[in-house]
């Protein structure tokens, strides 16, 4: 598997996401023609590429980033659109959406002045994970969302030569965090079944810490974001060593294909505690992409919104 670790540290980061890229242009002539001069020409955009290098990974990651923010504060809601993946699922504390029901939300968050900082970015086969921390003015229903610069995390991959986003989540929130809602879609009954069996056969290793069965479910380059911040696959190793959870609880989980990608969502019951620290046994939106089929798939990315009270 072909990995590289931009950065190190800590959780999207978790709702929302980025990107924005351009199809190559097909010229297709049709008549013997003078040649275009300057003013008209026009030239075909570069297909998508991985960088060469890890300063280029985290360029990359910074760009789509900045630009999938760019098209949200300009309201260009057709450029959002056209940077998703058809199969593309966003968990925020609100709950799950798909590309046609997260348009509202989007549009109502009123997002404005995005900062982007601490973009770490990682690649597990074609994959592309980021997480980073806003600090954006934003509110839902007449609640401001935290003014702090809270985590977020995408996934994208290469899809008809650009670079098209698969999954998004956002952390940020107001206080106190609302009940989730259930999703406004419904997905495929049977990839909801098994996408729900993998992430239980996650959580279940963790809760009854199985710790060499967890530690082979997780990817290297794996990226997970929550209350902390941003953490990387050796947080996750020592959290589970030294978390105590409760049994996890899994309610409307949906599941889509991107690709070898499955992106599984749901609204997850599982209280933690870890030292002096307990998170309640409430209902929080929670996402997980993992990579690959059966027992060989392994988790690449993870978000979950619960915080402590």
């Amino acid at each position: 598997m072909n990995t590289t670790r931009i950065c190190t540290s800590f959780f999207l980061a978790s709702l929302i996401a980025p990107a924005f890229f351009c199809a190559p242009l097909l010229a297709q002539a049709t008549a013997p023609a003078a040649p275009a001069s300057p003013a008209t020409a026009t030239s075909a955009a570069p297909a998508a590429a991985w960088p060469a290098n890890e300063a280029g990974l985290n360029a990359l990651a910074t760009k789509l980033v900045n630009g999938w923010f760019q098209q949200i504060t300009d309201k260009d809601m057709k450029g959002v659109m056209a940077a998703m993946q058809p199969n593309f699922q966003v968990v925020t504390f609100e709950g799950v959406f798909d590309p046609a029901t997260s348009m509202a939300h989007v549009s109502n968050l009123g997002t404005k002045s995005p900062t982007v900082s601490k973009v770490i970015a990682t690649r597990v086969g074609d994959a592309l994970i980021a997480t980073c921390l806003v600090k954006a003015d934003q509110e839902i229903d007449g609640k401001k969302l935290s003014s702090d610069a809270m985590p977020r995390l995408g996934v994208w991959q290469i899809v008809d030569g650009a670079w098209k986003i698969a999954a998004w989540a956002s952390l940020s929130s107001p206080s106190p965090r609302p009940a989730p809602k259930a999703p406004a879609f419904a997905g495929d009954a049977a990839m909801n079944s098994q996408g729900a069996a993998m992430l239980t056969k996650l959580l279940m290793a963790q809760h009854k810490k199985e710790l060499p069965a967890f530690d082979a479910m997780l990817a290297t380059g794996l990226q997970i974001v929550n209350f902390k911040g941003q953490l990387g696959r050796d947080d996750m190793i020592n959290g589970a060593k030294r978390a105590t959870t409760e049994m996890p609880v899994l309610a409307d989980t949906r599941a889509t294909k991107c690709g070898d990608l499955l992106v599984v969502t749901c609204n997850l019951t599982m209280g933690q505690k870890v030292a002096f620290t307990t998170i309640p046994a409430d209902p929080a939106p929670f996402l997980a992409v993992f990579q690959g089929s059966g027992d060989g798939a392994k988790v690449i990315a993870i978000a979950n919104t619960n915080k402590p009270k």
